[in-house]
């Protein structure tokens, strides 16, 4: 049969469009516009199927980070749903959450995560072209922070010995910032101005105030327990679950040695029935100065320089002796000149006794909105 030149050509556009046809199918087929449940869609070439700029802060992040899970995310493109899973698993749950805007959110996890652990954060993010992936990897602290640089409160080795709270601020405020603006004698100048007490050096209400004055990403506050096992097992929580170290008020209300990890186990909650723990780590403004000329404080108390990196302390010295917990918090203290001062909070915020009896620490529990000069008030998890 022949054709002419006519319907050769009109056969030729037929098989031309028939093959488009085919190629648009196959597209629309296996591109997999919806991707089903769970599934990653691959976004287009054209910008406005880009995946959105994002960014994610973590305090404490990376390499010693707080076992409590708490991150915030930013994008640049509106946020419809977002999802999180964290490697490996946790055995408990955590989730993203979306702020009312719609640009930031959150993402946290219902219990303390192991230590020493390196955890990968898989945050998906579904804006209006799309689901995106975002990783974020960090490794949890693990029983004791390492790098906390410490300092001594005899900077005026022939002075009083009233600045070892001030010392363990600095301490506090350079593991926490990497900056070292006042020393130890500038921070109690500082601080006294804060106190709610007739205390010679620096009381709870002052520490937590000093601290956050220096930096205000620092949300410090004190808490009470009635027994030395329980201020202790708090401490360590509030240490794991901050990943900053914790100011525990000892010597009978007169010291404030700075502690920086434990020896033993902390599971992933408080009430854990795993915890045991058999020791705790401290630095000691005041023990671990080796200096000659302050040897004449206290000279009945061993120094060393365990005390300037993290001295391991057993339970039975840290509950019995006097340095340590041996005795709660005082109503008074004994001055230099055999008189006695009340150190009790008299500022009439609460009622009193208030300190007196109890174990005082002061941990960052990243309650922005509390006042400095308030209790603790954020429950253990």
């Amino acid at each position: 049969m022949r054709y002419t030149g006519a319907e050769r050509a009109a056969q030729a556009g037929l098989v031309a469009f028939a093959l488009v046809f085919a190629l648009v199918t196959f597209g629309i087929l296996f591109r997999g516009a919806d991707g089903g449940p769970g599934a990653n869609p691959t976004p287009t070439a054209s910008a406005a199927s880009r995946a959105p700029d994002v960014t994610i802060t973590q305090p404490t992040c990376c390499t010693q980070t707080a076992r409590a899970l708490l991150a915030t995310w930013e994008s640049s493109a509106h946020v419809n749903a977002a999802k999180l899973a964290l490697s490996p698993d946790p055995g408990f749950e955590c989730t993203a959450a979306i702020d009312a805007n719609g640009l930031k959110g959150t993402f946290s996890c219902r219990g303390l995560l192991k230590g020493a652990t390196d955890y990968v954060a898989n945050l998906r993010l579904t804006t209006a072209v799309g689901t995106f992936p975002f990783e974020h990897r960090f490794k949890t602290m693990g029983d004791r922070l390492t790098d906390v640089k410490w300092f001594t409160e005899f900077e005026d080795p022939t002075g009083e010995p009233l600045a070892c709270a001030a010392a363990s601020c600095r301490i506090v405020q350079n593991y926490t910032t990497g900056k070292d603006p006042l020393t130890a004698q500038a921070i109690l100048d500082l601080g006294r101005q804060f106190n709610r007490s007739n205390d010679p050096g620096l009381d709870p209400v002052a520490i937590a105030t000093v601290l956050q004055r220096m930096d205000a990403g620092n949300h410090y506050h004190y808490y009470r327990y009635d027994t030395r096992e329980d201020a202790t097992g708090a401490a360590v929580y509030w240490l794991v679950r901050s990943g900053k170290p914790v100011i525990v008020i000892s010597l009978d209300g007169q010291h404030g040695p700075v502690l920086t990890g434990f020896q033993g186990t902390f599971g992933t909650y408080y009430d854990d029935p795993s915890n045991r723990i058999t020791g705790v780590v401290v630095e000691d403004p005041q023990r671990g100065d080796l200096n000659p000329l302050t040897q004449n404080h206290r000279p009945d108390i061993s120094r060393g320089a365990g005390y300037q990196s993290g001295q391991l302390i057993g339970l039975d010295a840290w509950y019995g002796e006097e340095w340590w917990l041996r005795f709660a918090y005082p109503a008074s203290i004994k001055m230099p000149d055999g008189s006695f001062q009340n150190i009790e909070r008299n500022d009439g915020v609460y009622p009193t006794p208030h300190w007196e009896k109890k174990f005082v620490i002061l941990v960052d529990d990243g309650d922005a909105d509390n006042p400095p000069d308030r209790e603790g008030r954020v429950k253990f998890r």
